[in-house]
């Protein structure tokens, strides 16, 4: 039958539970669905036995009479929103009851919409086809919701896949006596953080981490942007000003307009004591040795990569002693809310004091967190790194 004879578009898969004890009311509806193009339909003599054919039938709508023996219209209504299953199954209530108490007690059982008896046949399909319509409608978007959801759980741990990993983090600290501990969580399902690390033509240690504008899909597509770009440079003999340079001339090319990031890039000379380091307006590393009061705060000036082709960087650098520490974040731990300002640089750095003295760092990392997110909402990806050089 087509939508012009009457038929319901769409809707010959659906299915339908007509209960009502009455048994010429039951074949009434069932002729008046099957004119409507509704042809899977099941009917139920009472409350006891469409509950039991629920499970088994598995409608998409009922057609629900009120006034029945055993368990009535109301009772069943009230046991099928109980069961979570059920619980947003259109009902669509059909009764000589016409009262305003009757509707109202109605839907407080759960019922979806209300047609008063003698059925009007043309206001019951069309009721009938906004109910299915709608029921087809959050079906979809549930299938779409939960294929996303699966979708970007993969892209998550596609990103996540982009840190290094536990077994690179235990070579490095085998070889290089330096020890690292990282915190990456992004404030969506995926976001626009990411840090690696590297070792160069000379067996330094090259770290560098990634702050990428926004957070989301987005972002995260940049980020895997951003480290394709640095699988493919030349670590030989790794400067982090000529390094930034060179990235954020590719990534220029790559980026739509107003979008950009922000990077730390720097190499750990230990024959000299130092980090060697440049920034594209990232935050400023914070750097302390043993005995030491309060951290170092590093430069962060230079332009953020993808805003200039052209744009140069500074190499700078920190002392780093056996036994000091580098504390690396990205700017979600400076723009916490505090009253009417921000925790900024200042206020991060007095977290970090509290602990400093603490000798093992996943326990001084896990501290900052903390009070980090006891101060107030973090509304951007976090990542955190401490590096340790061990003495």
């Amino acid at each position: 039958m087509t939508e012009a004879q009457g038929g319901l578009p769409g809707l010959e898969n659906a299915r339908v539970m007509v209960v009502d004890d009455n048994r010429v009311n039951r074949h009434l509806l069932l002729a008046l669905l099957e004119r409507g193009g509704v042809h899977h339909v099941a009917m139920a003599e009472d409350g006891i036995d469409a509950l039991s054919r629920m499970n088994s039938f598995r409608p998409d709508l009922i057609l629900l009479d009120l006034m029945m023996p055993n368990l009535d219209g109301f009772e069943m209504c009230k046991r099928l929103r109980a069961d979570p299953v059920w619980k947003d199954l259109p009902v669509l209530v059909q009764s000589s009851l016409n009262r305003a108490e009757d509707r109202a007690k109605a839907f407080a059982a759960g019922a979806t919409d209300y047609v008063t008896k003698p059925i009007n046949a043309v206001e019951l399909l069309a009721r009938v086809r906004i109910h299915l319509q709608n029921r087809a409608l959050v079906h979809d978007l549930r299938l779409f919701h939960e294929r996303t959801e699966s979708e970007l759980a993969l892209a998550r741990k596609m990103q996540e896949r982009l840190m290094p990993t536990p077994e690179r983090l235990a070579e490095v600290e085998a070889a290089l006596g330096l020890a690292i501990h990282a915190h990456f969580a992004p404030s969506s399902e995926l976001g626009g953080d990411f840090w690696d690390l590297r070792r160069d033509g000379r067996g330094r240690l090259v770290v560098y981490l990634v702050d990428f504008s926004g957070h989301g899909v987005g972002a995260a597509l940049n980020t895997f942007r951003l480290h394709a770009i640095c699988q493919q440079m030349d670590f030989s003999d790794f400067d982090p000003a000529t390094f930034l340079a060179t990235v954020n001339k590719r990534l220029y090319a790559l980026l739509p307009n107003g979008q950009f990031a922000t990077m730390l890039a720097g190499v750990f000379d230990l024959e000299t004591n130092r980090f060697v380091y440049a920034s594209a307006g990232s935050t400023k590393p914070m750097v302390w040795a043993p005995g030491d009061a309060a951290p170092v705060l590093g430069e962060s000036a230079g332009l953020p990569l993808g805003l200039l082709a052209s744009a140069d960087y500074e190499a700078r650098e920190l002392p780093l002693p056996p036994g000091g520490r580098l504390f690396f974040y990205s700017d979600a731990a400076i723009e916490i809310p505090v009253g009417d300002d921000v925790l900024d640089e200042g206020g991060l750095a007095e977290l970090v004091t509290q602990r400093m003295a603490e000798p093992d760092a996943a326990v001084f990392l896990d501290g900052v967190l903390r009070a980090l997110y006891a101060t107030g909402p973090i509304d951007d990806d976090l990542t955190a790194l401490v590096l340790t050089r061990k003495a």
